[in-house]
Parts: C-alpha cells; structure tokens; sequence
C-alpha cells in the first residue's frame, strides 16, 4: 500500500486521486532494461607466446634514506634555533664576547684574574648595529652597557674541576680551561627589548711556555781572590762562557741569582776562605725568574752546587796554616837558608863561635786579630832560634838570636791559564830566600827569650818543636 504524497493517507491499489484530499496519484515509470553490447570472444589458435615477466621494485638505497633524514633532522634544527631567537639579526651570543687570558710557564700557569669578563667595547658595538639595523628599536638604543655587563658573572672551571683563578697558579700546559656563563636572560632582554641573548661556556686550552730542564751550575767553578786562608769569594765571576750572560741579565732585572754559603754559614764579605772549606752557591728566585723568562727551568736536584775549595781556585796560591803542613824537603831547605843568615849575621858582628840551632816555632795569626799593614804581613810565619855562647875574661854567656818572616807559601804552576781547574798540575812549595826579609832580634838570656813569646801569644798562636819549647820551659 502507498501513501498519499501531498497528505500521506493510505490510498488503496487502483486509485487515481487521493480519497482524502483528492490529489492525483503519481504512477513511478518502469524502468527499460538495458542493452548489453556482444562482444566477440577472440581465439587463439596454436601455442600462446611466452608472457614476459613483471619488472622487480628497485630496492631503496638505505644510506640515501639515512642521509636525508640527517638532512632534514638539521633544516629541523636550525629552523627552530631560528623561530626561537627570531632570527640571528635580534640575537647576541656572549660567548663571543668573553675574555680569557692564560699566562706563565708549563706545570706554573695563571689565569690573568681580570681577564675573566666580557669585551665590553665589542659587545657596544654589535648591540648598536643591531639595534640600527632595525629601526623599530629605536628606543631600546638608550641601554646601559656598563650596567649590562655587570648582570653576567662567571665561574672557571678546569677540566670538571672549579677553581678559584686568584689562588690556581699550576696549570699544565693544554688543560682546558671552561668559563661559564651565569645571567638572567629575561632580565638582560628587559634592558634591551627585542633582542634576545645566549650563550652558556667558553673552553679555551692553555697555550703555555714549555720549560727546558737546565743544570745552571754547569761550567762552574769558583773563583777566589788572594791567598789561602784568607782568600775571599769573587762574585759574580764564578761562570765561564754563556753562563756570565744569565748572571747579568737576572741581576739587571731580578736581583743577584745566586746565595753563597761557607761550611753551612751563608757568607759574607769578611769571610775568609781557606783550602778544604766547602762553599756551597744555591739558585734563589731571582735566578728562578731569569731562567723561566728564557723558558728553562732547573733539572731536579741541580738548584744548588757544594764546592770544595783546591789550591788551583786561588788567584794568588796558598800558604800553609800548619808547621806538619811544610813538607821535609822545604823544611830541610829553608833550615839551610836560615843557618847561612844566621852564620852570616854573626861573622857581621865579629862572633868567634859559630850559632847553635835551638828550635823552631810556627807562628799564626789568631782569628780577629786586626793586622795592620800588607796583605803579607798576615801570612804565619817561620821562626828559628839559635844562640851564641861567648867565653871572655872567665866567663861564659849565652845570648839567642830569633829569626822571623820566613814565609812558606803553596803555588800552582799554571795557576792563571784557562785548564788551571781541570788540570791543577803540580804543586809545590816556595819561600822567601832574600835574607834581607829576615828579621833579626837578639835576647840577651833564656828570660828575655821567654818574655818576647809571652809578649807576642796574644797576636800569634805558636807551635814548636820540643826542643824549642824545652829551651823557655814553654807550657801550652
């Protein structure tokens, strides 16, 4: 059954019009049937040729798939380091901006403590040319430079480690120093509206002087005015060569490199240095300073040299400070010489005995005795004893006479020449032959002698032979 489609009563199979409200019912066309086309099937008679095969799918290259995704992970990358700061022309980076300055030598290296800060005349500048680059700006150009650096601080790091750069004076060469950056972003961006600020570190690695490990006591060997024992010590001459240079040139700018000590006392002007003492010269800081600003520093255990002191430093020899020290031979020598002035001083005053050898003391001056006159007048010296016996009218006398200033001296024979320390040569040992030198005194008795020793024992320290001392009873 249908419905009507103006008032949608039922209407009954067969009607025209609507029995309700009269309209006509419409009757739905039957639909034609389509004509179908023949379409001739086609037969193949005889064998069906071969049917070439599909093409295989080309297989995608992996490392181009890899490549261009590491393409497109780095557009997506700077793209949004872009859209981030807004593009580079709004964007300051202060990593290029920071200051950092490595001195000194390797194993001593420093950071220049106010070194550590911005460029702050760099950073003006570019702030300003961006700042006019874009005209909208305008307003921010009225900042404060001063002001904005101060609103960034730093911490300095080596390798992983924070350091204080006032008190870290030990860097290695190549250590890698880290400066990072500490600010508020915002708050700089609030000074500067529109432009936008990075940065976090700086690593610089430090490019210091290697040093050289040098012995600064090579080719020494010291240099000793005057005769021994009362030599004293030449400085700075104790360096040959190249050495006299670093010596020169550290006491021009550091002070004298060297400290000077005499059998572990340090020495002084009025020292006096004998054969067998041991002088011993350390490098102090001066010397330190002049080695490093050449980029040399002293090899382990050569900052100081001990010396001990051979006849060969003196300029002038030595004389001998003991009478065990006068070998025979010079004794038996100088003995011959005495014994001819003796005989020749007598026969002078018309003596008919010859003098009698008694004995013979070795006189040194004590310590802090002020001596007056030559330098030789210092030197000990020899004194023999004779005495005369006269026999007149009935009666016997016996008279002395002392002879002094024989001087027995050590020498070297090539002392002076350029090998004189390495090759001394031979020693030997002289003494003065003109009598003229000798000084005469004659003692009218045994008290006399004795009184004249006495006299003397608080300038000289004698040491006799037993004879001698048998002679004046002498008690040391």
């Amino acid at each position: 059954m249908k419905n009507c489609t103006n008032c949608q009563a039922p209407i009954n199979a067969g009607d025209a019009f609507c029995s309700k409200c009269g309209a006509k019912v419409q009757v739905a066309a039957k639909a034609e049937p389509k004509a179908v086309a023949f379409q001739p099937k086609t037969v193949q008679l005889g064998p069906s040729p071969t049917q070439a095969p599909e093409p295989k799918k080309p297989k995608r290259n992996i490392r181009g798939i890899l490549a261009g995704i590491f393409v497109l992970l780095a557009v997506i990358a700077v793209s949004s380091y872009f859209l981030l700061n807004r593009g580079s022309s709004d964007t300051i980076n202060l990593e290029d901006y920071v200051k950092l300055e490595i001195k000194g030598n390797d194993g001593e290296g420093f950071i220049v403590e106010k070194s550590v800060s911005l460029n702050k005349e760099n950073l003006d500048r570019d702030i300003k040319k961006k700042l006019k680059a874009d005209h909208s700006k305008t307003e921010s150009s009225n900042y404060n430079i001063d002001q904005l650096v101060s609103k960034v601080e730093f911490s300095v790091y080596k390798g992983d480690e924070l350091i204080d750069v006032k008190e870290r004076k030990n860097l290695n060469n190549h250590d890698k120093i880290t400066v990072k950056l500490l600010y508020d972003k915002s708050d700089l961006e609030n000074m500067i509206p529109g432009l936008h600020f990075t940065g976090t570190s700086v690593t610089q690695e430090a490019d210091l002087i290697p040093l050289v490990g040098v012995d600064p006591f090579k080719g020494f060997y010291p240099k000793i005015k005057g005769i021994s024992p009362n030599g004293t010590l030449s400085k700075p001459s104790q360096f040959e060569g190249k050495d006299v240079e670093i010596v020169a040139k550290a006491t021009a700018k550091y002070g004298f490199p060297f400290d000077y000590y005499l059998n572990g006392k340090e020495v002084s002007s009025n020292d006096p240095i004998a054969v067998g003492d041991e002088i011993e010269i350390r490098l102090n800081e001066s010397g330190k300073n002049a080695l490093k600003e050449n980029g040399q520093t002293v090899e382990k255990g050569k900052d100081s040299i001990k010396y001990k002191v051979t006849l060969a430093d003196f300029e002038e020899g030595a004389y001998v400070t003991s009478l065990s020290k006068v070998d025979e031979d010079t004794q038996e020598a100088i003995s011959k010489n005495v014994e001819d002035a003796a005989k020749a001083y007598v026969a002078d005053r018309n003596y008919k005995v010859l003098p009698k050898f008694e004995g013979m003391a070795f006189a040194t001056i004590k310590d802090g005795v002020d001596w007056g006159g030559t330098f030789d007048s210092k030197i000990p010296q020899l004194i023999y004893v004779y005495s005369i016996t006269n026999t007149s009218y009935g009666k016997t006398k016996t008279s002395y006479i002392v002879i002094s200033k024989i001087t027995v001296i050590e020498q070297v024979e090539n002392h002076g020449k350029d090998n004189a320390h390495e090759n001394p040569g031979k020693t030997i040992q002289t003494f003065e032959k003109d009598s003229k030198k000798y000084d005469f005194q004659n003692f009218s008795d045994q008290n006399d002698l004795k009184n004249s020793f006495t006299r003397n024992i608080d300038t000289f320290t004698y040491t006799m032979d037993d004879q001698l001392k048998s002679l004046i009873n002498w008690t040391e």
